[in-house]
C-alpha cells in the first residue's frame, strides 16, 4: 500500500532540525569560532574536527543499534533513536553558539573542554537522527520509486532548511550589526544568538510534527544471533511462499505493490564489509559531501577575506541553497535523460567550472554570486544521486540499512574532519600574516578540485568493466535506469562492477534476486 501525501511530508520534515543545525554548523562554526570568539584558525579546525570525528564513530555504533533494536514501550526501534537524539541536540547545540560572558577571558581551558563536551554530545544526537531517520525511509517503502520520492521530498527539506537558515542569517546580520561594520567581529555574539534560538524552535516544531505525523513498521522480534535480522519487506511471487529466500528485483522493472510481510532473511553488517560496492558507494558518498560542506564552510570565509561584505557572508550560502533547491526539482528530468551517473557526471562538470572560476584572482561580488549557484547545484545533483544509489544497492535488505547508512557517514565526518584540520593548519604557512586572501582562494579552486578527482575515481570503479570492454574493441548495448543507452555510465545485468544496477539472478549474500 503507497504511502498517503500526509506521511511522505511527515517523513520528510522529521531531518529539519538536524539539517538547520548541519547547515549552522558548517556555515558558520568557523566564522563563529574565529571572527567572533577571537579563537586561532587551528583552533578552531581542532574543535570542528574533534565534532566530525565524535559523529563519525556515533554514526556506525548507532546504526549497528538501530537496526539490532526492538520496540521501546511501543514505540518503533528507528524513531525512538530519533527521539533520543534531538534531545541531545536540544540540549548541547545552544551551548556551541550561545556565548559564555566573561569565561572566554577569565576560564579559558574550561571553557574549550566544555566546548568540547557540548560538540561531542551534539554529535552524538545528531547522528541518531540522521541514521534513524535514513533507515526508517526503507522500512516505510519498498518500490525504488517510492524510496527515491523519499529520498528526493527528505533533500528539497533539507535544502529548504539551508534557504531558512541563510535568510535568517542574513536578515539578523543586517539588522543587527552595529553601524560600519563590514564583517563580522565579537559584536555580533547576539545575533549568533538569537540565530540559534530560532533554529531550536523551529526544529522542535518540526520534529514534533514528524513523529505525530509518521507511522513506524513494527520490527521484528526475533533476532539471530549471526547478526541477521528478519525484516519487513515486499514478498517476491515465488513458489517457495512468503518465507522464501528470494527478492525482488533492484533492475529496471517494479513489481506491483504488495502488503507488507515477515521475510525471514536479511543481511548481516559483516557481509557489507566483504562487498566491493559498498567501499565504491562510500568513496562517492565522501567526495559529494566533501564538495558540498567545504563549499559551504570556506565560500563565506572566502568572502569574509577577500570582499569583506558582511552582506555577502550570509548572501551567498542564501544563494548557495536556492540552487541546490532548483537543481533538486530539475534532477528528475536530468536523470530520465543521462540517468544516474550522468546526473553525477553533470555534478562533477558544474562543479570543475567553479573551481576554473574560483582560481581568478580579484573576483567582483556578481560572480562570487554566480560561484555559489554552481556549487549550490553540483552540490545538490551529487548528494541527490549518491543516496538514490544507496537505496538501490540496500535494495531489500532493510534490517542492516542503518548500517551502510552509517558505514558511509563514519568515512564522510573523518575525511571532512581532518580535510578542515589540514586546510586550517595551512594557514600557518599559507597566509601572509593576518591576510588568508590568496590562501582561501586556493581553497576554493584547487582544493576543492580534489573531491572532484574522487568523484571521478568511484565512477571509473563503477564502470571500470564497461571501460576496460571498450578500450579493448568490444562492442555491445548496455541501456541504463531509463531503457536508454547510456555509454560509459551504464551497465549490464551481468557487470560485477556496478552493483548498484544489478540485475535478476545476482547473488547479494544470501539468496538471489529474482523478478516479481
Amino acid at each position: 500500500m503507497a504511502l498517503s501525501t500526509i506521511v511522505k511530508y511527515g517523513y520528510g520534515v522529521g531531518h529539519i532540525f538536524n539539517d538547520l543545525c548541519a547547515s549552522m554548523w558548517f556555515t558558520y562554526l568557523l566564522v563563529y569560532l574565529h571572527y567572533v570568539l577571537q579563537l586561532s584558525r587551528s583552533t578552531s579546525g581542532f574543535l570542528l574536527m574533534v565534532g566530525q570525528v565524535a559523529d563519525a564513530v556515533a554514526t556506525p555504533l548507532i546504526g549497528l543499534q538501530s537496526d539490532r533494536g526492538q520496540e521501546a514501550c511501543g514505540y518503533g526501534r528507528r524513531k525512538t533513536w530519533h527521539a533520543v537524539g534531538t534531545l541531545c541536540v536540544v540540549v548541547s547545540f545552544p551551548f556551541i553558539f550561545v556565548e559564555c560572558a566573561g569565561c572566554m577571558d577569565h576560564l579559558f581551558s574550561v571553557y574549550l573542554f566544555l566546548l568540547l563536551l557540548a560538540i561531542c554530545l551534539f554529535q552524538f544526537g545528531w547522528a541518531a537522527v540522521q541514521v534513524s531517520h535514513m533507515a526508517l525511509s526503507l522500512d516505510l517503502v519498498n518500490r525504488e520509486s517510492e524510496r527515491e520520492e523519499l529520498n528526493l521530498i527528505r533533500y528539497i527539506f533539507y535544502v529548504s532548511s539551508e534557504v531558512t537558515l541563510s535568510f535568517v542569517a542574513w536578515v539578523t546580520f543586517m539588522t543587527m550589526g552595529r553601524p560600519g561594520d563590514t564583517s563580522i567581529n565579537p559584536g555580533d555574539s547576539y545575533s549568533f544568538e538569537v540565530i540559534t534560538i530560532t533554529i531550536i524552535g523551529v526544529g522542535l516544531i518540526f520534529s514534533g510534527a514528524f513523529h505525530a505525523l509518521t507511522p513506524e513498521p513494527r520490527a521484528p522480534s526475533s533476532y539471530d544471533p549471526r547478526g541477521r535480522l528478519g525484516h519487513y519487506g515486499r514478498v517476491a511471487s515465488s513458489p517457495t511462499g512468503p518465507f522464501s529466500h528470494h527478492y525482488t528485483t533492484m533492475g529496471d522493472e517494479e513489481a506491483p505493490p504488495t502488503a507488507l510481510r515477515y521475510q525471514g532473511v536479511g543481511r548481516a553488517w559483516q557481509e557489507w564489509l566483504r562487498d566491493e560496492q559498498f567501499y565504491v558507494l562510500c568513496l562517492l558518498y565522501t567526495a559529494s559531501r566533501l564538495i558540498s560542506n567545504l563549499a559551504s564552510i570556506y565560500t563565506p570565509i572566502y568572502v569574509a577575506e577577500t570582499l569583506h561584505d558582511r552582506r555577502l557572508i550570509a548572501l551567498v550560502p542564501l544563494v548557495m541553497a536556492l540552487s541546490g533547491v532548483a537543481a533538486s526539482f530539475l534532477l528528475k528530468v536530468l536523470k530520465k535523460l543521462v540517468g544516474r551517473k550522468g546526473s553525477l557526471v553533470v555534478g562533477v562538470v558544474v562543479g570543475g567550472a567553479a573551481c576554473t572560476v574560483a582560481a581568478l584572482p580579484g573576483l567582483p561580488p556578481w560572480v562570487v554570486l554566480s560561484l555559489a549557484v554552481l556549487w549550490g547545484v553540483a552540490g545538490a545533483l551529487m548528494v541527490v544521486v549518491t543516496l538514490s544509489m544507496a537505496a538501490k544497492l540496500i535494495g531489500d535488505y532493510t534490517d542492516s540499512s542503518a548500517f551502510v547508512y552509517g558505514g558511509m557517514s563514519f568515512v564522510d565526518k573523518i575525511t571532512n574532519g581532518f580535510a578542515v584540520l589540514l586546510i586550517q593548519e595551512l594557514t600557518r604557512v599559507g597566509c601572509d600574516g593576518d591576510d588568508c586572501s590568496e590562501y582561501y582562494r586556493l581553497v576554493v579552486s584547487l582544493g576543492l578540485m580534489v573531491p572532484l578527482f574522487m568523484a571521478l575515481l568511484a565512477l571509473f570503479l563503477l564502470n571500470r568493466d564497461r571501460i576496460c570492454s571498450l578500450l579493448h574493441g568490444s562492442s555491445g548495448l548496455v541501456v541504463n535506469e531509463s531503457g536508454e543507452h547510456d555509454g560509459l555510465l551504464s551497465s549490464t545485468s551481468s557487470s560485477s562492477s556496478d552493483g548498484l544496477l544489478l540485475g535478476p539472478g545476482v547473488t547479494l549474500g544470501y539468496g538471489t534476486l529474482t523478478k516479481a
